[in-house]
């Protein structure tokens, strides 16, 4: 046997290729098929939906379904830019429900949602959590970088809501500060998370967020005259020929549930607010899709 230091390592495998190989979106597939299988000839619609819509989107589903018994949703919750991203990349996802209505534009440039296939779902605001027993008191926006707050949370600037917290911060010029105490995160409820667990002292989040927290509380209401405007949409999107005649009325069903006053109410009951089509001109935020 050689000695050590002329011992050969075997070469690298090469990357897995052809029906080896692994598209961008199999993880999302992944997760929503380990959730268990439509039953036997029921159409399945696979719906992706901003993570912060968990909770509602789940008590509507039950709605739906109840009223269209013969039928099968699937749901993959992320962050909007994340999903978004694999559905540029071919997932076969029939509904999207989007925190951030310019993710939708991109995907109706790019052809994947037709014009009259989306509409704006609802509002949403963002605030300022802590544990209460921390003590801080925040009175205004240059509070959140006091001598006391080492570590604040904020979702990654792909990220909807951290791109929202961002340009909030970026208004009072508190954006280096931060930086330098930042905690980055996956995505809204990851945000939540790190107060509620104790990894950060402060976070920016999404006012329904806040309102399913453990343990964080409020400590910043941010004034509606700085709000970022903040419009989830509803997408059916464009799957072609890999979608049935029957597949494509189920997401269109779903999405006329969707604009149907008790969904609504769940949405407005878990603190979003409604939201309506009109003009409004974008503050300078980053590309929602790379």
């Amino acid at each position: 046997m050689p000695p050590a230091a002329t011992r050969r390592r075997p070469p690298a495998s090469p990357p897995a290729r052809g029906r080896w190989a692994r598209p961008a979106w199999a993880a999302l597939l992944g997760v929503v098929l380990a959730l268990g299988a439509a039953p036997l000839g029921r159409a399945e619609l696979l719906v992706a939906a901003a993570v912060s819509l968990r909770e509602p989107i789940l008590e509507i589903r039950d709605g739906y379904l109840a009223r269209h018994p013969g039928e099968a949703l699937r749901f993959s919750f992320g962050a909007s830019s994340g999903l978004g991203l694999q559905i540029r990349s071919g997932a076969p996802v029939a509904v999207f429900l989007s925190a951030d209505d310019r993710i939708v534009e991109r995907l109706v440039a790019q052809g994947r949602v037709a014009a009259g296939d989306h509409f704006p779902l609802a509002r949403n605001r963002i605030v300022v959590i802590a544990l209460p027993e921390r003590g801080l008191s925040i009175a205004a926006p240059a509070d959140l970088v006091q001598p006391g707050v080492r570590r604040i949370a904020l979702a990654s600037e792909a990220v909807p809501v951290g791109r929202y917290a961002r340009d909030w911060l970026a208004q009072h010029g508190l954006s280096e500060a931060v930086e330098q105490r930042l905690v980055v995160t996956e995505h809204a409820r990851a945000t939540l998370s790190s107060v509620d667990l104790g990894h950060a002292d402060l976070a920016i989040v999404y006012a329904t967020d806040a309102a399913v927290a453990r343990r964080a509380v409020v400590v910043y209401e941010i004034p509606e005259a700085e709000q970022p405007r903040i419009v989830y949409e509803a997408a059916r999107i464009d799957l072609g020929e890999r979608q049935s005649a029957g597949e494509r009325a189920s997401a269109e069903r779903f999405l006329a549930h969707l604009r149907e006053s008790e969904a609504r109410k769940i949405l407005e009951a878990a603190g979003f607010t409604a939201a309506s089509r009109e003009p409004v001109a974008r503050a300078g935020s980053a590309e929602p899709l790379q």
